[in-house]
């Protein structure tokens, strides 16, 4: 079922008596059959030498109607032509919505000009519509969209929130519906389903059958739920018994009745007093106090083809009279699915300046029933589709809406979105720990908690940086460049989302702090190693000083060493050699069991006695500290 289609089920009629038929292609477009009407309506028109206004206008309605919009657009154009210009407002926004769902807008957009040159308010109002969503068009999108799991091939509409679950409309089949079809589309009609809700990703899952005590061989739509979810206002064809009620036209029109829940099941189903079957009322939407009935119809007096209108709710539930949100809200089109979040109204139009079809719109309302331009919701969430139906939870800003845009999994599809986080700007310098200059060319590298890669960027030459994040989560900033320590930052400021944060005076310890020449050649900057006298097995004291070099050799992870471990001449040359061998393979598979890997130390070998740093050779009386100045273990670098 294509949106529209779906929208207007709610509106128009579905049943036409045969006694109000005409000719074979009128009798089919009235009983909206539109699919058959265009075969002959097209055989008609092939027939007439020069176009007839009324068989061009009943072709481009039913290709609108069934959402076809490239060949709506081309007999539009045509009748556009043919009565030079001058066509009804209804038509000319067809006209505009087929325009842009071809994604037309430079030539819809001249049009509608053109069309309301007449109207120095209208444009005012267009223009400024206009300018808002070209600056939300400039920006990166607002929010993350995704189709949601338990959408069928068929059509799957209208989300409401019920407790941890949603409740939606569908004429998915067969394991839901088994009624009749409904001609429009050749689909089931509609029946209420519920899914289960994930608070946390808002995923929907477990897609059951809810109310099934009210359903019945025709329509059931959109419902709204009290706050203690006791009293529910749903949408349903008029009835007689189980047939249809049909007004003075032939045409069975919608309804809204008020029922009390209880467990699966409504009870006490009774139609509002507003109701009348000579015309349709639908889209109920119950404010969050319950004091307020959000509701649409195309009753008389109205704007447009459907205009959003409220009821105020009392204590002893009786209801007010029907109110019209006037001409800031409502238009000649059709305003649809009214929905209250804080302090805004939601709904969806096609006559508002959009993106093609029906779009979202958003309008502030003021506190004496007045309300803002509306605003339309910009990319995702709308497109030169039809989108509608949105409910959104205004704490986190996430919810669901409608559209049946391409590349959905059927006509109409259930879509749950989440607001893209405001980017903040994080800034920095970073400065040489030991001259304090600044470093150019560090890279800057931005995780999240899960260590996923958000980020990243290089300072400028005076060692600064800039990166944009969401204030709302935590991150881990890692600086890098060769020859200086890396260097890890975290980020914590989820409890404090307004607050910028600078990650400024960053040092970096330069890789030469680590290190010393000596004999031409650099070594790890370390303090001796100790072994006990005789001994090769790492001690405790050893332990922290090779610790260090762990450390290091992570901090560099590039570094390839070697071990090379000398002994003093005390004891025999050949037991020295042995000894500093031992040494130095204990010292390197130390390394190795603290996670460094094992290709990154090249050798490990003990020189024993043969390279004293002083005098205290054999037979020269040195003292325990001469002696222990050769009892040494370095760590050459090879690699870095």
């Amino acid at each position: 079922m294509r949106i529209i289609l779906t929208i207007v089920a709610l509106f128009i009629s579905n049943i036409h008596l045969a006694q109000y038929s005409r000719s074979e292609a009128n009798e089919y477009f009235q009983n909206l059959n539109f699919a058959k009407a265009i075969n002959i309506y097209q055989q008609l028109e092939s027939k007439k030498k020069k176009p007839k206004p009324f068989f061009v206008e009943r072709l481009a309605e039913s290709y609108f109607s069934i959402t076809d919009y490239n060949n709506a657009r081309i007999w539009y154009e045509k009748l556009y032509d043919l009565k030079e210009k001058k066509v009804d407002e209804a038509t000319f926004i067809k006209y505009i919505q087929s325009l842009k769902a071809c994604q037309e807008y430079v030539e819809a957009n001249i049009l509608i000009k053109d069309y309301y040159s007449y109207d120095s308010q209208k444009l005012a109002t267009i223009r400024q519509q206009e300018k808002y969503l070209d600056s939300l068009m400039g920006e990166d999108p607002k929010y993350n969209i995704s189709n949601a799991q338990i959408n069928s091939p068929l059509s799957d509409f209208a989300p409401m929130y019920y407790k941890d679950a949603i409740v939606f409309s569908s004429s998915r089949a067969p394991e839901f519906s088994e009624d009749a079809e409904y001609s429009w589309n050749n689909q089931p009609y509609l029946s209420i389903l519920m899914a289960d809700r994930d608070t946390t990703t808002g995923q929907l899952n477990n897609v059951k059958k809810f109310h099934k005590n009210i359903q019945s061989s025709f329509h059931e739509g959109t419902l709204t739920y009290s706050p203690d979810y006791k009293t529910v206002y749903f949408t349903q064809n008029y009835l007689k018994g189980k047939d249809l009620q049909v007004n003075p036209k032939g045409f069975s029109n919608m309804q809204i009745l008020r029922g009390d829940v209880v467990g699966d099941s409504i009870v006490r189903a009774n139609a509002l007093k507003f109701n009348n079957p000579k015309y349709s009322f639908g889209h109920p939407f119950l404010t969050k106090d319950g004091k307020r009935l959000f509701f649409v119809s195309n009753m008389f007096g109205g704007f447009g083809e459907t205009d959003i209108y409220y009821v105020d709710i009392a204590e002893d539930g009786k209801l007010g009279p029907a109110t019209n949100l006037g001409p800031t809200i409502n238009t000649p089109g059709r305003e649809m699915f009214p929905y209250v979040a804080g302090q805004h109204l939601y709904f969806a139009s096609d006559s508002h300046f959009g993106l093609g079809g029906l779009d979202i719109f958003k309008s502030k309302m003021e506190p004496n029933n007045s309300y803002e331009i509306p605003k339309n919701m910009g990319m995702p969430i709308n497109s030169n589709m039809d989108d509608f139906s949105l409910i959104i939870n205004d704490v986190d800003h996430t919810g669901y809406f409608s559209s049946n845009r391409v590349n959905g999994k059927g006509d109409d599809d259930i879509y749950s979105f989440s607001k893209v986080a405001e980017m903040m700007p994080y800034r920095g310098n970073i400065l040489d720990e030991v001259t304090k200059a600044p470093i150019p060319e560090v890279k800057v590298k931005v995780y999240d908690q899960e260590k996923q890669l958000v980020t990243e960027t290089t300072t400028d030459e005076q060692g600064n940086f800039e990166v944009a994040l969401s204030p709302d989560t935590n991150h881990i900033f890692a600086f890098f460049k060769l020859e200086y320590k890396q260097e890890i930052k975290s980020v914590n400021n989820a409890n404090t989302p307004n607050l910028i944060k600078d990650i400024n005076n960053t040092s970096l310890t330069p890789f030469s702090s680590f290190i010393v020449y000596e004999g031409g050649v650099e070594k790890v900057r370390a303090n001796p190693i100790f072994f006990n006298l005789n001994r090769f097995n790492i001690t405790y004291k050893a332990a922290e000083e090779l610790d260090k070099i762990v450390t290091f050799m992570n901090d560099f992870p590039s570094v390839k060493i070697k071990i090379e471990a000398h002994t003093d001449s005390r004891a025999s040359d050949a037991f020295n050699l042995e000894l500093s061998n031992n040494r130095a393979k204990s010292t390197r598979d130390y390394l190795i069991y603290m996670g460094i890997d094992a290709s990154r130390i090249e050798s490990a070998i003990g020189y024993g006695e043969s390279r004293l740093i002083n005098n205290c050779a054999d037979g020269v009386p040195c003292s325990i500290e001469d002696h222990l100045a050769n009892r040494r273990c370095d760590f050459i670098i090879i690699g870095k």
